[in-house]
C-alpha cells in the first residue's frame, strides 16, 4: 500500500485531534463545551469519540470549524491480552462491540465508511500478537496525551515499527484522548491536507496518509528526489534539534544538531534493506513530529 505525500497535494492543512471525550461517556466536559474549548484553541476539526456512544455533532460545527461523529469501542481480545480500545473515526450509527469479534466491529466502522484506529498500544500493554490477526484498520496513535499525563505510556513508536516491520503499512497519529478539562488537552494533534473542511474530505485525506502528527514541531516539506545513489527522501522542518529516518529493524538513519545550531532539514537515501522510511523530528523543548511511513518499495 502507498501513502499519499501531504506536500504535493493541492488544498491547506488543518489542525485536528481524533480521539475526544465528553459527559456522555467519561470526559468532564459537555459535548458543546468540549468542541468549544478546541474552536477556541484554533483547532479546525475534532473527533467525538465517547465510549460506546454515537453522538450527534452536526450542530457544534460552524464556519472555520468542523465536528466530526466517531466512537471508541472495546471488543474482547481473543488472543490473550488486554481489552481492545479502537477508535471509530467518523462513524456516526451505534455498533454493539461488546457481542462482536475485533474483525466484526472493524469491519463495522469500515462499513459505515469510517476510519478504524488502534487507540494507546503502549497503554494496553498489547504487542505485535494482539493486531497481526486484525483486518480493517488503518493507523494507530503513535502518541496519545491522556496516557502519557497519567501512566507515563503515551509513546507508541516501537508499536508503530513492529506492525510496519511484520504486518504491514499502517499510518501513525498523534492525539489528546481528552476526558480532563485541560490537563490532557492540546498537546499532540494531527494536521491534515485536504480541498475543504468537510468529514468527507477530511476522511479521505485520513485514509489516504495525507497528514502528519506532532506535539508542535512542523513538518514543512517531504519530497522524494533522484539521485546517483537512489532515490532521496528529503524533510525540511522547524528548528530541530534530532532528526531521525525510522527503518525496518536496525536500519534508519539519525541526524543530531551540532554545536547548539538547530537543524532545519536532513535527508536520506532509500536503501531495498529500510522497507521504509518515516521522519521523526525533535525540537528544541523535546517535543515531536511524526510524518507516515513512505515504502521504499514505491520508490525503487
Amino acid at each position: 500500500m502507498s501513502y499519499t505525500n501531504p506536500f504535493g497535494l493541492p488544498g491547506r492543512f488543518y489542525r485536528g485531534n481524533t480521539h475526544t471525550h465528553s459527559t456522555h461517556s467519561d470526559g468532564v466536559l459537555t459535548l458543546e463545551d468540549r468542541f468549544a474549548a478546541y474552536r477556541q484553541r484554533g483547532y479546525d476539526f475534532v473527533v467525538m469519540t465517547d465510549h460506546h456512544v454515537v453522538n450527534a455533532v452536526d450542530h457544534c460545527s460552524g464556519v472555520g470549524f468542523l465536528a466530526v461523529p466517531g466512537v471508541e469501542l472495546h471488543p474482547e481480545n481473543p488472543y490473550g491480552g488486554e481489552t481492545y480500545h479502537f477508535v471509530g473515526i467518523g462513524v456516526d450509527r451505534p455498533i454493539e462491540a461488546g457481542s462482536m469479534t475485533p474483525n466484526d466491529v472493524l469491519a463495522a466502522i469500515n462499513d459505515q465508511g469510517g476510519l478504524a484506529v488502534l487507540a494507546h498500544p503502549y497503554w494496553c500493554g498489547h504487542t505485535v500478537t494482539d493486531y497481526a490477526d486484525l483486518r480493517g484498520f488503518m493507523g494507530l496513535e503513535v502518541y496519545n496525551t491522556t496516557c502519557c499525563v497519567s501512566i507515563g505510556k503515551g509513546y507508541s513508536e516501537s508499536h508503530w515499527d513492529d506492525l510496519l516491520d511484520r504486518v504491514g503499512p499502517v499510518v501513525g497519529l498523534a492525539v489528546d484522548d481528552t476526558h480532563r478539562e485541560t490537563e490532557d488537552a492540546y498537546q499532540g494533534w494531527v494536521m491534515v491536507k485536504a480541498v475543504e473542511l468537510s468529514t468527507a474530505a477530511i476522511l479521505d485525506a485520513l485514509r489516504a496518509g495525507a497528514f502528519y502528527s506532532t506535539q508542535g514541531p512542523e513538518i514543512l516539506d517531504l519530497r522524494v528526489e533522484p539521485t546517483d545513489e537512489g532515490p532521496r527522501l528529503r524533510v525540511e522542518t522547524t528548528p530541530a534539534r534530532r532528526i531521525v529516518f525510522k527503518a525496518r529493524a536496525y536500519c534508519g538513519h539519525c541526524i543530531d544538531a551540532d554545536d547548539g545550531e538547530p537543524l532545519e532539514g536532513a535527508e536520506c537515501v532509500m536503501k531495498p534493506e529500510h522497507s521504509y522510511l518515516r521522519v521523526e523530528v525533535t525540537g528544541a523543548d523535546g517535543r515531536k513530529a511524526w510524518s507516515n511511513p513512505f515504502m521504499v518499495s514505491d520508490y525503487l
